[in-house]
């Protein structure tokens, strides 16, 4: 293709030959074989050079478009393959904001001063499938709850800490001016949760209130957006949600419910992590690694 354009552009075999230094004969021979693979020609030849047919026209500008494009592409790649070593791509949406990452990236840099991130949006993917293929592609790692049954085997998982199960009720509710709640203070509530099959924790949830508080109303989620908060707000529904999402639902109220259960918050990352990627990763566990230590020291202090 390149042979054709110079031919094109310069309206000679042997200019266009001088041009790619390569012979006459040679860039006369791939010219054929391109008619020969297209089944028209292209050119029409004459004693005083060469002219474009109209398909030959045709194909020349459609080429220059192809030949751009491959071009940007791999420029893109390689701009991929050289940032991979140094950057951390952090997507973020509604859901998956970062939290807990700001105050570790000032850890991390301290460690890994050559480390820059980049914030990515993921509001454009509309199901989970669309954010794990562009997990490692798009963005190498996004925060948030983890759904510890769906979401196994489709990226790596850090965990930060747990995340307790709340209640959010609109602020009418008869229920919004409570401190906590109890399982029985839902008897006879509609609550709205993820789907079967996403969260370990929300499915044995799930099954207890099935089991023993017959009377509460189950209403599935395929996913959490602004248009499930809503539809708390206005029907008085029950939302079964985290702390980590009030800032979300404004016009809810956030209030704990008393039951064992904790869901599992951290970060989600690509299963082959880049480099820049796997040592953001160690940093953080690192970092873990020494809080922890911190912990048990003062633990064991206080019990002396």
């Amino acid at each position: 293709l390149d042979a054709f354009i110079k031919v094109a552009d310069s309206g000679s075999f042997s200019k266009a030959a001088d041009a790619m230094y390569i012979s006459a004969p040679a860039i006369i021979q791939q010219i054929n074989l391109l008619e020969a693979s297209c089944g028209f020609k292209l050119f029409v030849r004459s004693n005083h050079g060469v002219k474009l047919t109209p398909a030959g026209r045709s194909l020349y500008e459609d080429v220059k478009t192809i030949i751009h494009l491959s071009q940007d592409a791999l420029n893109k790649a390689r701009r991929l393959a050289e940032s991979s070593e140094t950057t951390v791509r952090i997507g973020t949406s509604l859901l998956y904001k970062c939290r807990l990452l700001p105050n570790l990236w000032t850890l991390v840099n301290e460690k890994y001063p050559e480390l820059k991130i980049e914030i990515l949006s993921m509001t454009e993917y509309q199901n989970r499938g669309e954010v794990f293929s562009a997990l490692g592609v798009q963005f190498d790692l996004f925060e948030g709850i983890y759904g510890s049954a769906g979401w196994d085997g489709m990226c790596q998982f850090l965990e930060l800490e747990r995340t307790p199960i709340c209640c959010a009720v609109s602020k009418n509710h008869r229920l919004a001016g409570m401190k906590k709640l109890t399982m029985q203070d839902l008897n006879g509530e509609y609550i709205v949760m993820p789907i079967e099959g996403v969260s370990k924790e929300i499915d044995d949830f799930r099954n207890h209130i099935r089991n023993q508080y017959p009377t509460v109303q189950i209403v599935d989620s395929k996913r959490y957006d602004l248009d499930t908060f809503t539809l708390c707000e206005v029907n008085g529904y029950i939302l079964i949600t985290q702390p980590v999402y009030t800032d979300i639902h404004n016009n809810l109220v956030t209030i704990p419910l008393e039951i064992d259960c904790a869901l599992p918050y951290g970060l989600m990352y690509a299963k082959e992590p880049t480099v820049a990627t796997q040592k953001f990763i160690c940093a953080i566990k690192e970092i873990k690694n020494r809080q922890l230590g911190r912990c048990r020291t003062s633990n064991a202090k206080h019990t002396i």
